[in-house]
């Protein structure tokens, strides 16, 4: 499908960023909705190559979000070309195919990137408003509101006295950024003065989506950290933190395949992304410190793990969270049996911190069988099957590599042995209840 994004003549919205709107063959017709303002106010305007990057991410972003997957011929994968107009074509069309092969991987898509030069400035600061007095800021990092980013945030600020932290939180609907807003309080009273915390919405109008599978809101997240710690410094990093076994995610069972599995953090995209980039001629590094670590290492080795165990239970890791109509706590803010609550849980078993009635349903308690009928048992029979084979180094790296080469793989092979280790202790803690001590006590 050939989809243009263009600006819609000369408007532009009260905080200066130009009326962009994605259009495809068809007539339908998406506006970005993306409040510049905040984001402006407190890191300035960066160099016009970073800004076109946040521009392009949060165009492909809704570009995913609006092109509905099931026409496609296997109703998953889609053939996306798409044309983007940027303030220096010369710079973009040179990394053209890289982008485009990396968000292929990371969609499950076919994209093709096409990049023109914008008849008009993308943003122009409003005359009538004050240029912004930009704060020194030591390192910028992605604030999602899940355990990991909570835990990265502590390492930051528990790490070095001196360390000012600026944590930017994406969303485009109320839930996150409300469970970003409160965690980042708590961060706020315990390190005051080096805190600060910004949600930025990335959305579109009309607000109807025909995807909800958003494999692609990870290039949003990196292009807004980017835009910061490159209007903030050229030697300001940022650090986007998930722990390595959810950023590997192997694919449980063969359906789960491909970019069935969410790819948001893999080493591999990250690799070609930090190729991107620099040969954009952008020199912040993106860091995953967590990325050789499991979630129970990420906890039992927080610069403060009392005050990370006083915060991680207000934390949300979970997938599944709009299906509640089988939980049994429906208040509760993690479901509690998709594969990123069963990592959570395992690793705050490790730390001596789970607690079952935390989540919707405890499936250690019975409340979720494997021999259960419907989908919400999905993911624990898949966990449970996968852990019922022994988890040689062999078998490991060939599920690793099913999704991609990239270097460090031997070290990532134990980091999965690691991983998967930590939930089978956690199921065999339950054991009797779930039928699960098969899995449990493989090697």
């Amino acid at each position: 499908m050939k989809i243009e994004a263009a600006l819609n003549g000369t408007a532009r919205a009260d905080d200066g960023l130009a009326d962009l709107r994605i259009r495809d063959e068809d007539g339908q017709e998406h506006q970005l909705d993306f409040p510049i303002g905040e984001l402006v106010r407190r890191c300035g305007v960066p160099s016009p190559v970073a800004l076109d990057l946040l521009i392009t991410a949060s165009l492909c972003y809704i570009t995913d979000k609006t092109v509905p997957r099931r026409p496609a011929f296997d109703r998953w994968t889609r053939n996306l070309d798409l044309s983007l107009p940027v303030s220096e074509p010369d710079r973009w069309t040179p990394v053209a195919d890289a982008l485009s092969q990396t968000l292929s991987f990371l969609t499950g898509d076919v994209w093709h990137l096409h990049f023109y030069q914008t008849p008009h400035a993308l943003f122009e600061r409003p005359t009538q408003r004050p240029l912004p007095e930009i704060a020194p800021i030591d390192a910028v990092a992605l604030f999602s509101g899940g355990l990991d980013s909570l835990a990265g945030a502590i390492d930051l600020l528990a790490g070095d006295g001196a360390q000012k932290v600026l944590l930017i939180g994406h969303y485009d609907s109320p839930g996150p950024r409300k469970v970003q807003a409160e965690l980042g309080l708590k961060l706020q009273e315990q390190y005051p003065g080096r805190v600060e915390i910004m949600h930025v919405r990335v959305a579109h109008r009309p607000a109807k989506a025909a995807e909800d599978t958003l494999r692609s809101r990870s290039l949003a997240f990196l292009a807004l950290e980017l835009y910061a710690a490159q209007a903030l410094g050229s030697d300001i990093p940022l650090h986007m933190f998930e722990n390595g076994m959810i950023a590997l995610n192997i694919p449980l069972t063969p359906s789960r395949s491909g970019s069935c599995s969410t790819r948001t953090m893999h080493p591999y995209y990250l690799e070609q992304m930090s190729s991107v980039i620099s040969r954009l001629g952008i020199s912040n590094g993106i860091l995953n410190p967590y990325g050789l670590k499991t979630k129970g290492e990420c906890l039992v080795g927080c610069a403060d793990v009392d005050f990370l165990s006083r915060l991680a239970d207000q934390s949300v890791s979970c997938s599944h969270g709009s299906r509640r109509q089988n939980w049994v706590r429906k208040s509760a803010d993690n479901c509690g049996y998709c594969v990123p609550c069963m990592f959570r849980r395992a690793a705050m078993h490790r730390a001596g911190l789970d607690h079952g009635e935390q989540y919707g349903i405890d499936v250690l308690a019975g409340e979720l069988a494997i021999t259960d009928a419907f989908e919400s048992a999905d993911d624990l029979r898949a966990m449970s099957d996968f852990l019922r084979h022994p988890l040689t180094p062999a078998h490991l790296r060939k599920k690793i590599l099913s999704i991609a080469r990239f270097s460090g793989l031997d070290d990532h092979v134990d980091l999965a042995r690691r991983g998967f280790a930590e939930v089978k202790t956690w199921l065999g803690s339950g054991a009797e209840t779930q039928g699960l001590r098969g899995a449990s006590e493989h090697a």
